[in-house]
């Protein structure tokens, strides 16, 4: 298993905003792409940053994801190419109850 974080300015100026823009994108990481286990978003208003955090279930279905046009769209014309992004393999993970 893979985690991959990535930070980044946050590209709408409030949580409400940023949140409703999120959870519409839902479907789309629940059914289009491959080996991902679950994503999670993440802003701080204080800081105008964002987050996003991935777990795969390999590598190589991380690398598949980020290496789209349409990811290296996003990257250029939404987050004007200031993206922070690491890899990091899994060595546990523990949890007490599902995200909602």
């Amino acid at each position: 298993m893979v985690v991959v974080v990535l930070l980044y300015p946050a590209y709408l100026p409030t949580f409400e905003e940023t949140a409703a823009r999120c959870q519409a994108a839902v479907p789309v990481f629940e059914n289009d792409v491959p080996g991902l286990i679950d994503k999670t978003w993440g802003m701080n208003e204080e800081t105008a940053r964002m987050c996003s955090v991935y777990h795969f279930e390999d590598r190589a279905s991380a690398e598949a994801c980020f290496a789209t046009d349409r990811f290296r769209d996003y990257v250029e014309n939404t987050l004007n190419n200031q993206l922070e992004m690491e890899y990091f393999d899994v060595a546990a993970v523990a949890y007490r109850a599902p995200l909602k």
